[in-house]
């Protein structure tokens, strides 16, 4: 079984711990180059029936804090300023006024922001080395190239010469096939609906890995009161099973029966 590669995960210096999701805080601006997403516990209850209320643990409270300094000045009236004073996290919110919010530590050892700030359900921090990691993914040819019984299929017809993938087609009750793909290759879909996901997130699902889970964030549903993001794990060979009402395949290429060739819309030389 082939797994999957390296891929840096982490934001404010911490990974995702039991139980949390990514989240992130709406710009101020579109352009703004800080933007970070932190790990963090769900409520089950949404803020103004849109945004999340984050339960934080210490050390993630800590970066939020000194992320905060950093973007504040970028529009102080959009952005509060957070520190903490003794074990107590401290939010200032509003230029003009300051209105101070006190938090203690909630029995479950995290700090409830509660109304504080519009967070909603993301993925990792767009980072640098990211974004090079997932351009190595995508240019890695041989994520394209279908074993005995796989089936090229696409998630973007549109675009089949660098968005086809081999899979393993199965049954399904509900749809004539569901593709199951080896750990890597389901990498490489993963890859491809998250970033095409920044620019049209309407036509391509939000992905990405909590260590070898695969998180599918709901476009339409994560602003629902109780929702959280759906968790694939893999099956016992290590594969996934990619179905649901945001995951669209179509077959690209035949059925590989014998050996292992390079399908007609892998683009040459990988790229």
């Amino acid at each position: 079984m082939t797994l999957l590669s390296n891929a840096p995960h982490s934001s404010a210096g911490t990974d995702l711990a039991a139980g949390e999701y990514w989240i992130e805080f709406v710009p101020a601006a579109r352009a703004e180059p800080h933007q970070r997403s932190f790990p963090a516990a769900v409520e089950p209850a949404r803020h103004h029936g849109l945004w999340v209320r984050p339960r934080l643990r210490r050390e993630v409270a800590e970066a939020v804090c000194e992320w905060l300094n950093v973007v504040y000045p970028v529009d102080p009236d959009w952005y509060p300023l957070a520190r903490f004073e003794g074990d107590l996290l401290v939010v200032f919110t509003g230029q003009a006024t300051h209105q101070r919010h006190e938090i203690a530590l909630g029995d479950d050892g995290r700090y409830p922001l509660g109304e504080l700030g519009r967070w909603f359900l993301s993925g990792p921090t767009r980072t640098r080395d990211r974004f090079y990691h997932q351009l190595e993914v995508l240019r890695d040819a041989e994520r394209h190239y279908p074993r005995p019984g796989e089936t090229v299929v696409t998630c973007d017809p549109g675009n089949r010469p660098v968005s086809g993938f081999p899979a393993r087609l199965d049954t399904h009750s509900a749809a004539p096939w569901v593709p199951v793909f080896r750990p890597e290759i389901a990498e490489a879909v993963a890859v491809w609906c998250a970033t095409n996901h920044d620019k049209f997130p309407d036509e391509y699902p939000l992905v990405y890995f909590d260590g070898d889970t695969l998180v599918h964030v709901h476009q339409h549903r994560r602003a629902l009161d109780g929702y959280l993001p759906r968790r694939i794990v893999p099956d016992a060979d290590g594969n996934y099973r990619l179905d649901g009402d945001e995951w669209t395949f179509e077959v690209v290429s035949e059925k590989s029966e014998g050996e292992v060739h390079l399908p007609a819309t892998v683009p040459e030389g990988g790229g």
